[in-house]
C-alpha cells in the first residue's frame, strides 16, 4: 500500500509534519506544489533527503479551493489566478474545458518542479482531484503522452470500492462522488498505458475530524495489493491535520506494508 502525503510546500508546518514522517518511513509518496513561491528548491531538498523511501509528485493546482491567501500569492509572475473550483467544475460538466487549457497548465507546472527539484516528478495528482474532471483528464493524459515513454510518471487516481467502505463502516456519500471521476479517469489512463494506482482510499468530511483515528485503519483495511494507494493531509496546525498526523505517527504497521508504487506490476 502507498500512503501518500498532499500539500507539501503549502505551509511550514505542512511541511514538517510530512518531513517528520517521512523520515520515520511513515510515508511513501509526497505531492508537491511547486507552483507555489514559498515551495523553494531548498524546501524540496529537504523532501529529497528522503528520496530513497518515497515517490516525490506533482501537486497540480487547478483552481484555489482550500488554499491560503498567502499561497496564491505565489504564482509565476507571467500566470493567471487559479479559478475558484466551483467554476472549473461548471465548465468540465458543460464539456467547456479545454484539454489544451489543461494541458497548457500542466506543461507550466511540470517544468517548475523539473526547475525546482532538479530531477522529474515519479507521479502527477491533483489539488481536490481536479485533475480527473471532464477536458483535465484528457490534458493530463495528452500532456504524459507528450513525454518520452520512459519519462512518463505515474498517475494517480480516485476509483474507490465502495462495497468496502460500506463494509468498513466508512463515509461513503463524498467518496462515491470523487470516485465516480477516478473511475473514468483509471479506463482512460489504462487504456491509454499510463501507470495508475489500483486501488485508493483517505475520503472523509474534514469536519468530522474527531473520528479519523477511527477510521484510519477501516481505510487501510479497505486496501490490498502493492499499489493500492491511501492520500493523507498531515500537518500541525489545523486540527483535522493534527489528527492525521497524530493517527500516522501512533499507528503500527505491519512490516511490509507500507511500498512505494511499482511498475513492474
Amino acid at each position: 500500500m502507498i500512503l501518500c502525503a498532499d500539500d507539501y510546500g503549502l505551509s511550514s508546518d505542512v511541511d514538517q509534519a510530512i518531513l517528520e514522517l517521512a523520515s520515520s518511513g511513515r510515508l511513501t509518496a509526497v505531492s508537491c506544489m511547486v507552483l507555489f513561491e514559498r515551495c523553494t528548491p531548498e524546501i524540496l531538498a529537504d523532501l529529497r533527503a528522503h528520496e530513497s523511501k518515497v515517490d516525490i509528485g506533482l501537486h497540480l493546482c487547478l483552481t484555489d479551493e482550500g488554499l491560503p491567501l498567502s499561497a496564491t500569492q505565489g504564482y509565476p509572475l507571467k500566470a493567471k489566478p487559479l479559478p475558484a473550483f466551483g467554476a472549473v467544475l461548471k465548465r468540465a460538466l458543460r464539456g467547456s474545458l479545454p484539454a489544451s487549457e489543461v494541458a497548457s497548465q500542466v506543461a507550466t507546472q511540470y517544468e517548475l518542479f523539473l526547475k525546482k527539484c532538479g530531477r522529474r516528478p515519479d507521479y502527477i495528482d491533483g489539488h481536490l482531484h481536479v485533475h480527473q474532471l471532464p477536458g483535465a483528464r484528457k490534458g493530463l493524459v495528452d500532456f504524459v503522452l507528450s513525454l518520452p515513454p520512459q519519462s512518463r510518471p505515474y498517475v494517480r487516481n480516485t476509483e474507490m470500492s465502495l462495497t468496502q467502505l460500506i463494509r468498513n463502516r466508512l463515509p461513503w456519500l463524498k467518496s462515491a462522488f470523487i470516485g465516480a471521476f477516478g473511475s473514468r479517469m483509471s479506463r482512460q489512463l489504462r487504456s491509454a498505458s499510463i501507470s495508475t494506482n489500483t486501488g485508493f482510499a483517505g475520503i472523509y468530511d474534514f469536519r468530522r475530524w474527531n473520528k479519523y483515528p477511527d477510521y484510519f485503519p477501516r481505510f487501510i483495511a479497505c486496501l490490498s495489493g502493492t499499489n493500492s494507494l491511501m492520500v493523507v493531509h498531515p500537518g500541525h496546525q489545523e486540527e483535522w491535520r493534527r489528527e492525521e498526523f497524530s493517527s500516522i505517527k501512533q499507528f503500527n504497521f505491519p512490516p511490509g506494508l507500507l511500498t512505494r508504487f511499482r511498475y513492474s506490476l
